[in-house]
């Protein structure tokens, strides 16, 4: 958070997830019985130099290092925060005040401080120790449910987006075209997938956060969970080399921020594979038509991603292609038995944080079934580079690394092994197929064969996002978009595009 986020923060008014802390000179007891409601409720924000009306006074300049130290050691003493959280506190300077800003996650577990449970009730801390109906409440809205199963307060259909439910059946259409999802209004591929139910008494559509994170507007989702985040970063460098700041000064040559819903985060993060890992083509057993290496592999990662990260802590997941690997990093809780430190694909199992998640997923062929990612990987990543290594550790952290490419001991250079490489989605038709523009008036065999691969390129677009506008292809063909809409009215006996320009979908015909 800057300098004015904070600002506006303080106009806002107190509320559900924001307190403010006067706090100048020492940390008062209020401000960690706050941490702890936070902590037991939704999550929250607390400024810290700043008084109950608004007002930024801030904190004492030469004390506030201390209070940093304060707070963070006070959270780590098991003796007053059971189980301990972890978060660090940010010291600001704002309005030429220095101040600290507090980003309270919603924990996992059900938490006390000084041996009292803390719960949130609009504004307010209260004091749920003694009080069996509210303390009982607060577990069980804490431990049966996984964070993605919990209603959430205020979340209704408006929150949502629809035309990310649109962009769904536009898959299904294509790939399903049966499926119900296609007879089914929003609220009732909701009620269908148990992302949301009704209330028995009153019908109330009550909504769960599976719901917001697969289909939240953007703002929703700041509103109901300000920490939600994905980071998509490429870094010019390979691992090794990404720790030698003297040579890599900077961080990252490119980083996408997403803060919207996961049906366009994993859109994005295929997008952004597409753009800086190279393509790789095999020929699947028993057929004659080339398969996507790229693609097959790559997009299990980023499912896995998606869908086996814990939200309810409110950390960052991230994306990294280094130059010889792909790293990803997400919070995460396994099941107790999986040690923390190294592991193997295989001591994963079938075991998923997220099932909501995971059937909408599944729903859209994204992944298959429990267990689907582990055994793709491990069938795909040894044609991608056969020489590929995968390691992965468990802690406060889900760190998934995979190796692509070696370094030339000599050059120092990255060195693709054994595989044809393309930027191009290999999606083959034959001449028939592409009569109209084999008979075309082109002057040479070359611009024949440049414009069959092109054309070629549009289908498998389309094959992998039904969706596609012709801009985008465009783009990722490096042509015109006039180019683009001349080869398409060659391909109308392949493909044709149904409903709307902007909302409608493509389908193959052959």
């Amino acid at each position: 958070m800057n300098a004015e986020q904070f600002i506006q923060l303080s106009k806002r008014g107190e509320g559900a997830r924001v307190e403010y802390k006067t706090c100048t000179e020492q940390i008062s007891e209020s401000l960690y019985e706050t941490v702890c409601s936070f902590l037991n409720h939704s999550g929250g924000t607390i400024l810290v130099g700043v008084k109950d009306n608004g007002q930024i006074v801030g904190v004492n300049p030469d004390k506030a290092e201390a209070l940093k130290t304060n707070i963070i050691t006070t959270i780590k003493n098991q003796k007053l925060f059971l189980p301990c959280p972890y978060f660090t506190p940010q010291i600001l300077e704002v309005d030429s005040k220095v101040v600290l800003l507090l980003d309270i996650p919603c924990g996992q577990y059900v938490y006390r401080y000084n041996g009292k449970y803390w719960d949130r009730n609009g504004d307010a801390d209260i004091d749920v120790t003694d009080q069996t109906e509210l303390l009982l409440s607060l577990f069980e809205r804490k431990n049966p449910h996984l964070f993605e199963e919990r209603m959430v307060d205020g979340l209704t259909m408006e929150h949502l987006d629809s035309d990310t439910f649109q962009y769904c059946r536009n898959i299904l259409a294509v790939k399903k075209p049966n499926h119900a999802w296609l007879q089914l209004t929003n609220e009732e591929i909701l009620l269908h997938t148990r992302l949301a139910k009704k209330d028995i008494l009153t019908g109330e559509l009550r909504l769960k956060y599976a719901a917001l994170i697969l289909f939240g507007k953007e703002d929703a989702i700041e509103d109901f969970m300000p920490r939600y985040r994905f980071e998509a970063l490429f870094h010019m460098c390979t691992y090794e080399q990404y720790n030698d700041l003297k040579q890599f000064p900077n961080r990252y040559d490119d980083r996408r921020t997403m803060r919207c819903n996961l049906i366009n985060v994993y859109d994005r993060l295929t997008q952004f594979t597409e753009r800086y890992l190279p393509n790789k083509f095999y020929l699947p057993t028993g057929t004659t038509q080339r398969e996507d290496l790229r693609w097959d592999l790559f997009r299990e990662i980023v499912a896995n991603l998606c869908v086996h990260t814990d939200y309810s802590t409110g950390y960052a997941c991230f994306f990294h292609v280094f130059k010889d690997r792909v790293v990803t990093k997400n919070p995460t809780r396994l099941l107790p038995e999986i040690p923390e430190g190294e592991l193997t694909l295989q001591q994963l199992g079938n075991y998923t944080k997220n099932p909501l998640l995971v059937r909408v997923f599944h729903e859209l062929s994204w992944v298959e079934d429990m267990g689907s990612g582990i055994r793709n990987i491990l069938r795909y990543a040894p044609l991608y580079y056969p020489d590929y290594k995968v390691e992965i550790s468990s802690g406060s952290q889900f760190v998934f690394s995979i190796t692509y490419m070696e370094m030339s001991q000599e050059k120092g250079e990255n060195v693709p092994r054994n595989q044809e490489m393309s930027q191009e989605k290999s999606f083959e038709l034959n001449d028939e197929d592409l009569k109209i523009s084999l008979n075309g008036t082109l002057s040479t065999q070359k611009e024949i064969s440049k414009k069959h691969k092109r054309q070629q390129g549009i289908i498998g677009l389309i094959r992998k996002n039904p969706s596609m506008t012709m801009e985008n292809m465009a783009e990722k063909l490096g042509v015109n978009e006039r180019t683009i809409h001349r080869d398409i009215e060659e391909l109308k006996n392949v493909i044709e595009h149904v409903g709307p320009t902007k909302s409608g979908y493509w389908i193959i015909k052959k």
